[in-house]
């Protein structure tokens, strides 16, 4: 992650801050289908259209390759659309219908009672990015302002918020101000200690302008402290993990089943210079009531899956040689050929590791925890 100045904050008007249950940072989008968004009281509502997508994967791999408009259909709509209703003696009564600034749907929407305003807020499948963050929108469909993400908070503040693989975690549920003049977005306040809730700071757009209120109050203050305490937390952790990634490889300190998997990946990467990915197995403790099965795993790993990449450890290193000797005498010769097989072996059992794999006809590469493996990759 870049280190990015901070901006002076263009406008927040501090209302409340409220702890509420964290969302999942992972990412989940179905394909978007038409949705309804009704107002407050219920004397208003928005229905979206989405732009109409052949399917998931279309899109992603048309993003890929540079081809606009992303896994569009051929004869589903092509821009997503609003239509804004109000209900009037029963009956719902259009106030406007217009092509919006969504490429494909936005995430959510809220519509004044009196169909006056809407607000749309995120892009389907990247949220927290991109120029329409926040669009506003008056009473004949116009736009009134779209705001980015930055427009609103700022950028150091940003990068201290929960990512995901397409999304930045900025807000909650927003809503309209009792007088309905300005829309009110809870917006997440960066944190490492308490990742079981999520503390709010509330920001206010007006809505005839589409200005971001002064900021003012103690609370935005120690919002923006908090996100640069986050902020710079991230950038000593990035600058840890970068250490380690150059740092030459050496096997583990401990012996730990979980480590040996994160070496053996590591030590595989940089050994092919991140062109192989191979399937790891960890040999347990003989005796052990779970050991049976990681023989088992190893001897599948090695002739039943359709790996052809293959790596292996032992928590006991002398029980290293027997296994590879049981596996090699139950498989015909020579029929490993095609698999390359990655030992975590010292110097001392190494030959016999070779003589032992010999019959299989398996390429053997030598994985010495003692032998620092440098970075090949930057």
């Amino acid at each position: 992650m870049k280190v990015i100045g901070a901006v002076i904050l263009a406008g927040l008007a501090i209302v409340a801050t409220s702890f509420m249950p964290t969302a999942s940072c992972a990412d989940s989008w179905a394909t978007p289908t038409t949705q309804t968004f009704t107002s407050c009281k219920g004397h208003a509502r928005v229905v979206v259209t989405p732009r109409d997508l052949e399917s998931q994967l279309a899109y992603f791999e048309d993003k890929v390759d540079g081809v606009e408009p992303a896994g569009q259909t051929g004869t589903g709509p092509t821009h997503a659309r609003a239509r804004v209703e109000t209900l009037v003696g029963g009956t719902w009564r259009a106030v406007w219908d217009e092509q919006i600034a969504n490429d494909v749907a936005p995430v959510h929407v809220i519509v004044r009672d009196d169909g006056g305003y809407t607000v749309t807020f995120d892009d389907w499948h990247g949220t927290g990015y991109g120029p329409r963050a926040v669009v506003i929108y008056d009473a004949k469909g116009s736009i009134v302002r779209a705001l980015s993400l930055s427009d609103i908070i700022p950028r150091d503040y940003i990068e201290a918020l929960p990512h995901s693989v397409s999304s930045i975690q900025w807000r909650g549920q927003p809503r309209f101000t009792a007088d309905g003049r300005q829309v009110v977005i809870p917006a997440i306040i960066p944190s490492s200690e308490f990742p079981g809730e999520t503390a709010y700071v509330e920001t206010t757009i007006n809505l005839a302008t589409g200005t971001v209120s002064p900021a003012i109050g103690l609370a935005w203050q120690q919002a923006l402290a908090t996100g640069r305490r986050v902020h710079a937390e991230q950038r000593a952790a990035e600058a840890r993990q970068r250490a380690a990634f150059l740092a030459p490889l050496l096997g583990p300190k401990d012996n730990d089943q979980g480590e040996w998997h994160t070496y053996l990946r590591e030590a595989v990467a940089r050994k092919t210079k991140g062109r192989e990915f191979p399937s790891t197995t960890i040999l347990r403790i003989p005796g052990a009531s779970d050991y049976a099965i990681t023989e088992t795993w190893l001897r599948e790993a090695l002739t039943k899956f359709y790996a052809d990449q293959v790596a292996v450890a032992s928590l006991s290193p002398s029980n290293m040689v027997p296994v590879l000797r049981k596996i090699a005498s139950s498989v015909p010769r020579g029929s490993l050929t095609k698999v390359t097989l990655y030992v975590a072996a010292r110097n001392d059992i190494w030959p016999e590791v070779r003589e032992a794999m010999s019959p299989t006809g398996v390429k053997l590469v030598q994985l010495n925890p003692d032998t620092p493996i440098p970075q090949t990759r930057r």
